[in-house]
């Protein structure tokens, strides 16, 4: 290869480093913006939660009574609504099992009369009603077991690489092989793209359980109408926060593809000048 082939080689290499660099740090920024604004979105939800949550409803439900009266009304004796134990809340906040045909509520919802416990708790009466329609909350539900965890797995899956590798090196007194850190990597990958799915999901299901609610509370006139405008700005703005963690997600995946390019790359560069 001549000196001009090289040349214009280590170029071409510069160039596509350069590009690398500048699409990771474009995407760090977007990735401050999303979080920023999911951030005040936030702030938005407690407001609104510090309001509906010191307003009473008129008809005098608790989240409990106004799940169960709809759930009598739809005719869906199957389904039971209890209230989640510590570790359920916790992970999982209110929610609907559709294989055990239960809603769980938050001690905080289930026993409140405000304005919030009552709305959640029939959000919740809401995939109750996609699962009797379509099942399609069956698959969201699998997922969600699954994936709930992803954002919090990716760095503990890669120290317990580590480590596996680590003991491996001292038992067998070969070289480090970090065969165990590239598995851990890919499940904590696989757990990621897990969790982004996941949130598509959640956007889709949520969406439509709002339009159920809202459609309840309407049709059987749970709330006046002031109560009703209130709950459904709650709604509103919670389903933007699902797509700008949503947003958030994808750019996490595209940022870590980045990253393992960048490193990808430098590396190959190293092994081209030894």
């Amino acid at each position: 290869m001549n000196f001009s082939a090289l040349l214009a080689q280590s170029a071409a290499a510069e160039t596509a480093a350069t590009a690398l660099v500048i699409a990771f740090f474009a995407v760090v920024v977007l990735l401050g913006v999303a979080t920023l604004v999911a951030g005040i979105l936030r702030i938005i939800i407690f407001f609104n939660y510090w309001i509906t949550d010191r307003s009473s409803t008129a008809a005098g439900f608790t989240g409990e009574t106004a799940a169960k009266h709809m759930l009598a009304e739809l005719g869906y004796g199957d389904i039971e609504v209890k209230k989640a134990g510590f570790f359920r809340a916790l992970v999982y906040s209110n929610h609907y099992n559709p294989k055990k045909k239960i809603i769980y509520l938050r001690a905080s919802t289930f026993k409140r009369d405000n304005i919030t416990s009552v709305g959640l708790a029939l959000q919740k009466v809401g995939i109750a009603i996609q699962d009797k329609k379509s099942g399609s909350v069956k698959s969201y539900w699998r997922l969600k077991q699954i994936a709930v965890f992803g954002p919090i797995m990716f760095i503990p899956l890669v120290i317990v690489g580590v480590v596996i590798d680590f003991i491996t090196l001292f038992m067998t007194g070969g070289s480090f092989s970090g065969v165990g850190t590239l598995v851990c990597v890919i499940l904590g990958i696989a757990y990621f793209v897990a969790s982004f799915v996941l949130t598509i999901y959640t956007i889709k299901v949520e969406k439509r359980a709002n339009a159920e609610a809202l459609e309840i509370m309407k049709n059987y006139q749970l709330f006046t109408e002031d109560e009703y405008d209130k709950i459904a700005k709650v709604f509103r703005v919670y389903l933007l926060t699902y797509i700008t963690d949503f947003i958030i997600n994808l750019l996490q995946i595209i940022k870590l593809i980045l990253k393992i390019a960048i490193n990808i790359f430098a590396a190959s560069q190293n092994s081209n000048k030894k």
